[in-house]
């Protein structure tokens, strides 16, 4: 594997990071990051303090972080893709008259066969794709049957088919109420909302957030101007991995020369959903930026994937399943993480973690228990550039 390794320290990043699809504000995420990057100080040794939320309400909300260490300091500017203003309208919605769009992008998938190449290269993401489908038509099942069951019990104890009638109501709304409860803890409207939107932005059906990909480019493009800035390093998680490709091509499209002068450019993605968009014939935008950084020499490109993550897909090489290339790309270069060797022993039981399965999605931007080559608030705000970080990790498509 060719590339950039750069190994001076890094004095001044700007780093760009694109979370998933999530109604939650910046502040959230603020902190967030800045409570495990507290966490994350105290078992390496160094020091960080994080500045306060800037620009929260704007279109490139951000913070500063000062980390010193045992002959280093590095200084980094965290800015943070908003979603929140575009997610959290639909939440609000009442979700029976969305239900038809819901569940048709499952039904859309299922019968053009995405979910069919999607397991073929990975089964357990194929199951976690299905899962929101299914779980809800699972609920609507019972509910019916709920109602039906009751109904009939009803009517045949008082003779009755308006008694009948009024229990099958009573039941079936009792069941509907108990439904709705569980939705929020079993994540099912949340990903009903995501595969929609996702899909939509993919295909090319809404402008919404590309218009707020625009901006970052813009920024990117404006860091790489600064003389001052070491490194640039964009981090996509979840379906921000899928956003995160593309924002940088976009910004490859303003400035060709981005990478080949100033900073070093590194891209992390980790905790992917984006080979989903890959099996999707209509779905071209991640198709698009992966066939323009592929072979791009003067950009870093790692991708960490895990397999104890079944929001992850893992082990899957993008490039192979995307068809585009007749040998094998540049980039990205594809690390294998075990989430087991990041926590302390017995943290991640099926009932404590596995079983919740956000809770071990969010591992990828959690302050780590143990040392680990895979270190994220290290490569955010540490003295190496993600290039030199990595430098000894080989890429899983080598063995």
């Amino acid at each position: 594997m060719s590339g950039p390794v750069e190994t001076l320290g890094v004095r001044r990043r700007a780093a760009f990071y694109l979370p998933g699809y999530d109604p939650r504000r910046p502040a959230v995420y603020h902190a967030h990051l800045t409570g495990e990057l507290a966490k994350a100080a105290g078992l390496r040794g160094f020091s960080a303090q994080a500045g306060a939320l800037e620009e929260e309400d704007g279109p490139l909300p951000g913070f500063d972080v000062a980390a010193a260490g045992e002959g280093w300091e590095a200084h980094t500017r965290v800015t943070l893709l908003r979603w929140d203003d575009v997610a959290r309208p639909v939440f609000r919605e009442n979700v029976l008259p969305r239900a038809p769009r819901l569940l048709g992008v499952g039904l859309d998938l299922l019968r053009r066969g995405v979910l069919a190449r999607v397991a073929r290269f990975d089964k357990q993401f194929a199951a976690f794709v299905a899962y929101p489908y299914v779980a809800t038509l699972a609920l609507l099942a019972l509910l019916l049957l709920a109602g039906l069951g009751a109904g009939a019990l009803a009517a045949s104890l008082a003779g009755s088919v308006l008694a009948g009638l009024l229990a099958g109501l009573a039941a079936a709304a009792l069941a509907g109420w108990l439904a709705l409860r569980l939705e929020r803890p079993l994540y099912l409207r949340y990903l009903l909302e995501d595969w929609l939107f996702s899909f939509a932005h993919e295909r090319g059906k809404t402008d919404l957030l590309a218009d707020r990909l625009d901006v970052f480019a813009d920024a990117l493009v404006a860091a790489a101007r600064d003389p001052e800035i070491d490194e640039i390093l964009i981090v996509g998680h979840s379906s921000g991995a899928f956003l995160a490709p593309e924002t940088l091509a976009r910004a490859l499209a303003r400035d060709p020369d981005l990478g080949r002068r100033g900073p070093v450019v590194s891209l992390l993605t980790v905790g992917t959903v984006a080979p989903l968009m890959l099996a999707d014939e209509q779905a071209f935008r991640y198709r698009e930026a992966l066939a323009r950084l592929a072979d791009e020499p003067e950009i870093v490109w790692h991708e960490v994937q895990s397999r104890h993550d079944a929001m992850n897909a893992c082990p899957v090489d993008p490039a192979a399943v995307s068809g585009l290339f007749a040998m094998r790309p540049r980039w990205p270069k594809l690390m294998r993480l075990a989430m087991t060797q990041l926590a302390r022993p017995g943290q991640l039981g099926f009932f404590r973690e596995r079983l919740f399965f956000f809770r071990i999605h969010f591992r990828f931007i959690a302050a780590n228990e143990r040392a680990h080559w895979y270190d994220f608030y290290g490569a955010l705000t540490g003295p190496l550039t993600l290039a030199a970080r990595h430098a000894a990790v080989p890429d899983m498509r080598d063995g």
